[in-house]
């Protein structure tokens, strides 16, 4: 097959993609623990963090013409932050207009648990609150760095942190736990049953070919973290459901459906002499009684460990 010119860069992109990987490896869990502070959902935390690393990616040509040294850190958390607040943008969040004013620098925290405020923080600050009280709060960036990483004054952050720990006294987080119940009942609701069953004995019975039934032609199967995608009914079939591919249905796995951080997942188990362990976590996109996309979360492994911890299972090494 004669490959297409966008099929040749993208071979070309392989080894620059993994070198690119390797360097920004050191800082890619703190990335992510940055991520999930901000978005307040693991779930969209792994999203924000792929988006920060293709959109990092995709601005080396650019960083190339740069004169001064560039901090791998710093420059990734600012990819992220930039990316969060225009996303918050494009949901028509209001950014608070803020006018810079004198602030006493020795204020502190005084009674905020700083563990508890981040579970609500984005419910109750504007986005560039949020950043700022998260990179100064949780990650020791100083009002200089923040002020570089979000294009602002120090004066400016300093007064955006003041109001966040202002408005973060006055939460209330039991209307907060309230709202995420509504919304986990909510995503469940969009899950039908009755298919999610069929589909889990299908699975649980290593039955490929009925696996398979459950797609859509266009279908996608994505693992995320890996930049790789399977497009398509009849990729999938012969890759990731293709019985002879090794370990996509180990024997020894079995699976069930639960919310997961208020998202239907389907929780994937592996049966070792030391007991149950956590293997994986999917979720599964349905339209029309069909699955249109399918994301394998496997290699996320900030994320599944964060998933372990909330499911009570140790997380096994098998992928």
């Amino acid at each position: 097959m004669n490959k297409t010119d966008l099929q040749l860069i993208g071979d070309n992109t392989v080894d620059p993609w993994g070198r690119f990987i390797e360097i920004i490896s050191p800082f890619r869990s703190q990335l992510w623990h940055y991520c999930r502070k901000l978005t307040g959902s693991p779930w969209d935390a792994e999203d924000l963090l792929q988006d920060t690393l293709l959109k990092s990616f995709a601005s080396l040509s650019a960083l190339s013409h740069r004169q001064q040294p560039l901090q791998t850190k710093s420059f990734l958390f600012r990819v992220a932050t930039n990316h969060w607040i225009d996303q918050c943008r494009r949901m028509k969040v209001k950014l608070e207009e803020y006018a810079e004013e004198h602030l006493y620098e020795s204020e502190a925290a005084d009674s905020i648990e700083v563990s508890e405020a981040l579970e609500v923080l984005v419910h109750h600050l504007t986005p560039k609150q949020a950043a700022v009280f998260i990179l100064m709060e949780s990650f020791s960036f100083t009002a200089k760095e923040t002020a570089e990483l979000i294009s602002a004054t120090e004066t400016a952050v300093n007064a955006m942190l003041h109001r966040a720990r202002a408005n973060l006294r006055k939460l209330n987080k039991d209307s907060a736990e309230e709202g995420a119940a509504k919304n986990r009942m909510a995503q469940q609701d969009a899950v039908n049953p009755e298919f999610m069953k069929k589909f889990l004995e299908a699975f649980n019975r290593k039955d490929y070919k009925g696996l398979a039934r459950f797609l859509i032609d266009e279908a996608t199967f994505s693992f995320v973290s890996m930049n790789s995608s399977e497009y398509g009914k009849s990729t999938i079939t012969q890759k990731s459901l293709n019985p002879y591919s090794g370990t996509k249905l180990a024997k020894d796995l079995f699976v069930y459906a639960d919310t997961l951080w208020g998202q239907p997942a389907v929780i994937i188990l592996l049966r070792t002499e030391q007991g149950l362990m956590l293997n994986n976590i999917n979720t599964l996109e349905w339209e029309m009684d069909k699955v249109v996309r399918w994301k394998d979360y496997s290699f996320c492994r900030d994320f599944m460990r964060a998933a372990a911890s909330e499911l009570g299972l140790p997380l096994s090494d098998f992928i």
